[in-house]
């Protein structure tokens, strides 16, 4: 959990203890939102609590120490961050979901995020996901084999709900026998809004939803590459898995409940193209336009948007909801509704 520092953080163990489970890695320009003395943080790396390396600081094991103690005499549920693979991606998914989370109130709802989030999918070409003619954009993944057959095995759509929800043994024999080459679809930062929360409290799970997706609204963030002509093939291919994650959501794991929810209100799924620099969103935009919705059968549309962390730190505006937020920061690539 991360709350906006409002006071200067001036004691070692208030700053360790913002290395948790969800935030391993800190830029400075990460500290110093959060009111950090940078005079601090070096002493904590002299006496080899924090490590600096790449220009990103993270606990050393002696920092995780401290950072047990600190949170169990403090009566905190904190677990200390642990620095694995890429720091500065790392740090960059952190920044990301602050600014977010910084943005935004969510007053009558309450925010989870997963970072990174990883989806296995089936491991499909290029060419089985999309095909560009004459510039217009083909989709092709619902004529995989694979989904042929979902589609044939498990309803999708409100018939869906007369029906027990499959098993999740059913599910993994299923994928097992269906679709036994499989990639990982990996998201930099899910974004889970579950607004009005309390009017879903008596809704009981479902045991195919392995990733606590029922009753969301959905934000898939993913940074890309610049968004130059010859990256083209990248975006398409992302979008193509994003796609492919939504109609197993709707065959598999969320049957009857992917695009409307458990009170049949509108359940939205977005991709967000996410960059460093204003100028790239914008890019990115121009260069998918217009990017036409895949077949998807019995479905609401999913939206696929760009957006910039510039865009997010160019204001100190604090919206209401994600929805007072995303659609006038971000850039429509593909889009449904008022905005």
């Amino acid at each position: 959990m991360f709350m906006e520092v409002i006071l200067l953080v001036e004691d070692k163990e208030t700053l360790l203890l913002l290395f948790d489970e969800h935030h391993p890695c800190w830029t400075p320009l990460m500290l110093a939102r959060a009111g950090v003395d940078e005079e601090l943080v070096e002493r904590l790396v002299e006496e080899r609590v924090l490590l600096k390396e790449d220009g990103v600081y993270s606990l050393t094991e002696e920092g995780r120490s401290r950072f047990v103690r600190a949170a169990a005499e403090n009566f905190l549920p904190l677990h200390p961050g642990d620095e694995q693979g890429d720091r500065k991606l790392t740090a960059a998914r952190s920044e990301l979901r602050m600014l977010l989370d910084r943005r935004h109130l969510q007053r009558w709802g309450l925010k989870e995020y997963m970072s990174p989030f990883e989806f296995s999918i089936p491991d499909a070409a290029d060419d089985a996901l999309f095909a560009v003619r004459g510039g217009q954009v083909e989709w092709r993944h619902q004529d995989l084999p694979v989904f042929e057959a979902m589609r044939r095995d498990f309803p999708s759509g409100m018939a869906a709900r007369k029906l027990p929800a499959p098993t999740p043994e059913r599910i993994a024999a299923w994928l097992d026998r269906f679709m036994p080459l499989r990639r990982t679809m990996t998201m930099d930062l899910l974004y889970k809004s579950r607004y009005d929360f309390q009017s879903y409290a008596s809704v009981e799970p479902l045991a195919s939803d392995p990733c606590s997706l029922l009753d969301t609204d959905r934000f898939l963030f993913s940074f890309a590459p610049n968004p130059l002509p010859e990256n083209k093939e990248y975006f398409l291919r992302k979008a193509g898995e994003f796609q492919m994650f939504l109609t197993m959501l709707r065959h598999l794991y969320l049957p009857g409940f992917t695009d409307l929810d458990s009170m049949e209100q509108d359940s939205i799924d977005w991709l967000v193209f996410t960059f460093r620099h204003e100028a790239e969103a914008q890019a990115c935009a121009e260069l998918l336009r217009p990017l036409p919705e895949a077949p998807g059968g019995p479905a609401a549309p999913s939206e696929v948007w760009s957006l910039s962390f510039e865009a997010l730190q160019g204001s100190d505006e604090v919206a209401e909801t994600v929805w007072d937020l995303l659609p006038y920061t971000a850039h429509p690539i593909r889009r449904v509704g008022p905005w």
